[in-house]
């Protein structure tokens, strides 16, 4: 591929869907956002986010969709279906068997490519961030859920019908009884989503902190946020504990808003991460911050898989 070749980046959220234009090198060049418009048809939707599309190109490079510069769009998408390219059903969006690979490449005029936004956010880092020089990471990105992207062997491993790697939905130990979004009991979600961080947080205070607070708190070395630390890192541990036994990774790489909480939130989990893991692993998994931004991680992750695909 040619240095000047373009790609688009999309992330469609329950709320807004975020749009990037990317260089080969991973430089965003122009970016926008449009709400998501679930009430009326997807169709309708995604030629909206086109046109928004076709704006952002023209600005930028003075091009229009459809030109040969353009590699592609990769999109992210609850429950998007790589191998089918679509989404038989995505509940927060009322979408049920929408053919959105194909409703891209129409719309975009172009080669198009669907992925979840984890997914997403683990190739971003792979090829442009904080996962460039490992063989074999996990991306964790708390958010309004938990999500996982699994990379081994350098590439994104699916599992069977795109449904591999759901680190959120792990089962973790816990002495309280809490609902996952999803309908299951004490998954890593129902305690390390920013719903369920602000429940653990009411429970340990009895007040409203946002994660900001939290954050800022934590750093003053607030007694009430060092425990409330304390606590969610010890419980993400324990799910980050199963997902290593069973796939050996170098590093979990945090991405999300919950990332936000840096560095000194990842030296806590890390200590808890020695403390309950088999003896042949201690000290020898990392946790870094994802390098992308954590609003628009799977946006960058969305070009990279577009560049990806093209140029195998």
């Amino acid at each position: 591929m040619n240095q000047d070749k373009l790609a688009f980046g999309v992330d469609i959220g329950g709320t807004n869907t975020k749009i990037g234009l990317f260089d080969q090198s991973g430089a965003m060049i122009k970016y926008s956002h449009v709400p998501t418009l679930s009430q009326i048809p997807p169709e309708q939707f995604i030629s909206q986010v086109a046109a928004e599309a076709a704006i952002m190109l023209k600005d930028a490079q003075g091009l229009s969709l459809g030109d040969p510069h353009i590699v592609g769009v990769g999109a992210g998408a609850p429950m998007a279906n790589y191998f089918t390219g679509r989404i038989e059903y995505a509940p927060n969006l009322g979408w049920k068997k929408v053919a959105l690979k194909e409703l891209l490449a129409q719309n975009f005029k172009a080669p198009a490519v669907i992925e979840n936004d984890a997914n997403l956010a683990a190739l971003g880092e792979k090829k442009w961030g904080s996962g460039q020089h490992f063989r074999d990471f996990i991306l964790v990105t708390l958010g309004t859920g938990v999500g996982t992207g699994l990379i081994l062997n350098h590439d994104l491993h699916r599992g069977y019908d795109a449904l591999g790697a759901e680190g959120g939905h792990v089962i973790i130990p816990h002495d309280k009884k809490r609902l996952c979004s999803c309908g299951g009991m004490n998954h890593l979600e129902s305690f390390l989503s920013a719903k369920g961080i602000k429940q653990t947080i009411r429970e340990l205070t009895n007040e409203e902190w946002t994660i900001e607070k939290l954050g800022e708190l934590f750093r003053e070395k607030d007694p009430r946020a060092l425990t409330i630390i304390d606590t969610i890192a010890e419980e993400l541990a324990s799910g980050l504990v199963s997902m290593a036994i069973l796939l050996g990774p170098e590093a979990f790489i945090i991405g999300g808003g919950v990332s936000k909480l840096g560095e000194p939130f990842n030296d806590v989990i890390i200590q808890k991460l020695n403390a309950l893991i088999h003896f042949s692993f201690k000290n020898k998994i990392q946790i870094l911050t994802a390098t992308l931004s954590a609003e628009k991680g799977a946006v960058y992750g969305g070009a990279a898989l577009i560049m990806n695909e093209v140029s195998r």
